[in-house]
């Protein structure tokens, strides 16, 4: 009966271990949509209604979902209280500091620290263009992204069965 408990939590122990490791690319995803998302509304606050930047982006954040939400919030916090020179810095000091609560690569976090080295540097037009940029570079991410995420969440899935399936036959 031990034996046959210990088994059951091993098997079960590895396909959670498998679960948990292929939900980090689909919470990639949705990060990357969400910061889309944000990207554009920053656009509409900036182009459209003419929105100092510290308000648009703190905007932003009262409109987006965590862990994207506390970035732009503590951005939008740095510009207010005047501790940066200038947003790039923000988002830069922000992006370190908060990596370890995204699940972003460093060459999504890369398009995010570019759009920042030209947010609120020149004049509408240019701010369009850059933000055309930005949203086309997140969208070849996004279905990069896609594309890893419907291969790896199976194969996650399956190898922690797998695996613990095979551990359970060595010890039975």
């Amino acid at each position: 009966m031990l034996k046959f408990l210990g088994c059951i939590m091993i098997l079960a122990a590895s396909t959670g271990i498998g679960f948990i490791y292929s939900a980090k690319f689909k919470k990639r995803t949705r990060q990357l949509e969400e910061l889309q998302r944000c990207i554009y509304q920053l656009q509409n606050e900036i182009v459209y209604t003419h929105t100092p930047l510290p308000e648009a982006i703190e905007d932003v954040s009262k409109k987006s979902v965590y862990p994207v939400k506390e970035i732009f919030e503590e951005v939008s916090c740095l510009l207010f209280d005047n501790k940066v020179n200038n947003v790039h810095e923000a988002f830069r000091n922000v992006l370190n500091r908060r990596k370890d609560i995204l699940n972003l690569k460093r060459d999504d976090m890369n398009i995010l620290l570019d759009f920042s080295k030209t947010l609120g540097e020149s004049d509408i037009e240019g701010q369009q263009r850059i933000f055309h940029l930005t949203l086309e570079n997140l969208k070849k991410r996004i279905k990069d992204s896609e594309v890893l995420m419907s291969k790896n969440v199976k194969m996650y899935r399956y190898l922690g069965f797998s695996l613990g399936a095979i551990i359970v036959i060595i010890l039975v």
